[in-house]
């Protein structure tokens, strides 16, 4: 009976002593100092934050909190959130930074309609029209695909608000725009503290949150030691990125002075913060010379400079180690747990335009039922923002219910969703023939809940016009759409002869213009139109002996037209083709002075390999019945078209038009990309379908040289182009679109 008592007595005594024993070792974990880390903003230097973070990782070291800002920000929330430094070095590898800071949706990511606003020769840049008045966005971009990058990497810790709840405790630090105070971020969405913290003020958008507009911390504090030990920091790491000051002999250039004044703002705070460290704390100076704020293509360099400098501190981080156990007890805590794709049972949106939530549901292309696809929402998101209709398209999954849902939040233009946008268009050939017009865009967009939009554009110059167009979807799914213009142009038309390419005429051509037309889309990359369009004018003889009459015309015609477009860019295309063919008939019961028929076929693609592109393209245009009037010929004549030979020298019933295009990408960057290549082209027009041949005697040559800019204001070449029988050539000064 007593071995029978005695044996619950030992068990409770070695459940007790088992008790007290993980009571100890808690208590001996809670006495361990608790180690903070105050990581410094400094653009593409952040990356440095990584390598100390390895060396951190190596030593043992455990790090109970973070704060960071800006850049350092984004590196500690990633970590925070249980991405290994190795994890976060392959992100920030992985992230095309270019494109970070451009917010436009990829050309294949557009729509047909969009696409064709390439073709306009008009400045990328608009001013917003509301009923507030002429405005601007508030920023160069708006942290789209910034922001898209942020939330997609810190899904698996979505459903924490309070960032005590990471794996290790964070906070991000921004600054209230309106006051210049500091503000610590320490719940809510993580990506959008993140996003707040790096929120470069004229270059993102600031983050509205909770009533204020907060930007990049950098400015309030960017080295935040007193943020990390007022989270409960015993020992701070302080890891500092920041760009140093110029010289003075370096202080001779605008941006350089301007840099100046935000670095002098700068390390007035991170100078102040570094009198409180103490001989505890761990100051770690990355060698970062050589690297710029914006240097993101030097992240790896970066990583490995961080490294170093954290060995330098070796003897001083090695008193931090825990024992090999300890930390792995301490890592497999914080290790980011794993995230499973949830199915996504209803979607819902967050709207605030015209457009209904249903006509975004069909160009999201994402579907309730189906597992959560990251590709599918970044492609649907990206097509979304490109209606350019919006500020900014984010979301969130949320659970309600036991049910997983996706909430878009598709944000209207603050600024106004009418726009105006100005344009330029140059040709020269440096010789004294010139062309110059300006152009004005009013866009009225979305004027419903499918996304019509009424565009009338004005231009001076040389040739001067207007039209007025209404586009205008007929379903959600913008499958099917009618278009309706009204148009009036003023141009100089030349006529050559065989003056050794001096014009024996010039008639100015006056013509007002109607066209209907219905049509339908085929996902991003074609469309098919067919519709009617009607012409009158009257070309008037300007220069020209007594054989050259003027004369009245009236057009009216039936068209059908198809086009396939998937180039990445219409300009300096890489990757993709374009392919289209017109089908014209005029009629005299449609209102034509003359029947006749037209076919117009234009067939591109372009490959690349490194820097290097190949374009081919082949154009061909013919009367099949009749004659066309002489205003409505085809030509062939200057920069890219038979370069050498005067604008629109060569004109006929029929025209062919061969080239290959070789560029090389000499300077990358989204904002001005530089361009060096040569052209060679091969053709003709022909009066008459009986001399329209392919040999050598039948075609001209042309070879071009050109150095091109893809420039905020349009593509601008510089050039020089030979052609047969041209004579010395022409050198060339272009502002538009030349090729296709």
């Amino acid at each position: 009976m007593l071995r029978t008592y005695c044996l619950p007595l030992v068990l409770l005594s070695l459940l007790s002593f088992e008790s007290s024993a993980d009571v100890l070792t808690d208590k001996l974990q809670y006495e361990r100092p608790k180690i903070g880390l105050a990581l410094s903003g400094g653009g593409a230097r952040g990356a440095a934050h990584v390598g100390v973070l390895k060396v951190l990782e190596e030593l043992n070291i455990p790090v109970d909190y973070i704060a960071g800002t800006s850049m350092g920000a984004v590196v500690g929330g990633l970590y925070a959130s249980g991405m290994s430094s190795d994890e976060i070095e392959k992100q920030l590898v992985l992230i095309d930074w270019e494109t970070v800071f451009n917010d436009k949706a990829a050309r294949p990511e557009r729509s047909q309609r969009r696409k064709d606003d390439d073709r306009l020769y008009l400045v990328k840049g608009k001013i917003g029209i509301s009923e507030a008045g002429v405005r601007v966005p508030s920023a160069a971009v708006q942290g789209q695909k910034f922001d898209f990058i942020l939330k997609s990497l810190t899904l698996p810790v979505a459903n924490i608000n309070n960032f005590d709840e990471l794996p290790i405790p964070f906070r991000a630090v921004a600054m209230d725009l309106a006051t210049g105070d500091e503000v610590v971020l320490a719940k809510g969405d993580l990506s959008i503290a993140m996003h707040a913290s790096m929120a470069i003020p004229a270059a993102f958008s600031p983050i509205e949150l909770d009533g204020k507009l907060l930007v990049d911390g950098g400015a309030a504090n960017n080295l935040p030691i007193s943020v990390v030990r007022a989270m409960g920091a015993d020992i701070v790491i302080a890891i500092d990125i920041s760009t140093p000051l110029l010289t003075k002999d370096k202080l001779d250039r605008a941006l350089a002075v301007i840099d100046q004044l935000t670095g002098l703002l700068t390390r007035r705070n991170v100078e102040i913060q570094l009198q409180t460290l103490t001989d505890a704390d761990v100051l770690i100076l990355p060698e970062l010379d050589s690297i710029g704020t914006m240097d993101f293509s030097h992240v790896v360099q970066a990583v490995e400079q961080g490294r170093q400098a954290a060995l330098a501190q070796q003897s001083q981080l090695s008193a931090l180690s825990l024992a090999t156990e300890k930390y792995q007890h301490y890592a497999a805590m914080q290790q980011q747990q794993s995230w499973q794709q949830p199915v996504i049972n209803f979607i819902r949106f967050d709207n605030n335009s015209k457009v209904s939530d249903e006509y975004l549901l069909e160009h999201l292309s994402v579907k309730v039922g189906q597992p959560f696809d990251l590709n599918a929402l970044e492609s649907g998101i990206a097509t979304l923002y490109g209606l350019d209709i919006f500020e900014s398209v984010r979301y969130d999954l949320v659970n309600e219910q036991d049910q997983t849902g996706l909430i878009v939040k598709a944000k209207q233009k603050s600024w106004g969703t009418d726009s105006l946008q100005a344009g330029l268009e140059l040709s020269s050939d440096l010789s004294g023939e010139s062309a110059f017009n300006i152009g004005l865009a009013y866009t009225q967009q979305p004027l419903n809940s499918l996304n019509g939009e009424w565009r009338t554009a004005l231009q001076i110059g040389e040739e001067p016009g207007i039209i007025s167009e209404l586009y205008l979807p007929l379903d959600t799914a913008s499958r099917y759409f009618t278009n309706i213009a009204l148009s009036w142009q003023n141009q100089d038309m030349r006529l050559y002869g065989d003056n050794g390419g001096r014009a024996d005429a010039e008639y100015e051509v006056k013509r007002w213009g109607a066209r209907l037309a219905v049509g339908r889309n085929f996902g991003k990359w074609g469309e098919v139109r067919v519709g009617l369009r009607r012409f009158t004018g009257n070309a008037d003889v300007a220069v020209g002996g007594p054989s050259y009459r003027s004369f009245d015309f009236d057009d009216g015609q039936f068209f059908i037209s198809a086009k396939t477009d998937t180039l990445d860019n219409l300009h300096f295309p890489r990757e993709g083709h374009f392919n289209s063919i017109e089908w014209i008939r005029a009629k005299q019961e449609l209102g034509a002075d003359d029947d006749y028929d037209k076919v117009d076929i234009r067939l591109s693609t372009a490959n690349s390999w490194n820097d290097d592109s190949v374009i081919l393209s082949v154009q061909y245009g013919s009367t099949v019945s009749g004659d066309s009037s002489i205003h409505n010929r085809y030509r062939l004549g200057g920069f890219m078209r038979l370069s050498g030979l005067n604008e629109n020298e060569l004109s006929g019933q029929h025209y062919g038009l061969a080239s290959v295009v070789y560029q090389r990408r000499l300077y990358r960057s989204q904002i001005v990309p530089v361009f060096a290549g040569a052209a060679f082209q091969l053709g003709n027009t022909w009066q008459d379908k009986d001399d329209i041949g392919l040999t050598s005697d039948d075609l001209v040559t042309s070879g071009t040289l050109f150095l091109g800019a893809d420039t905020p204001i349009g593509p601008m070449y510089l050039g020089y182009g030979l052609a047969e029988g041209s004579g010395d050539g022409a050198a060339y000064l272009f502002l538009g679109q030349p090729f296709f």
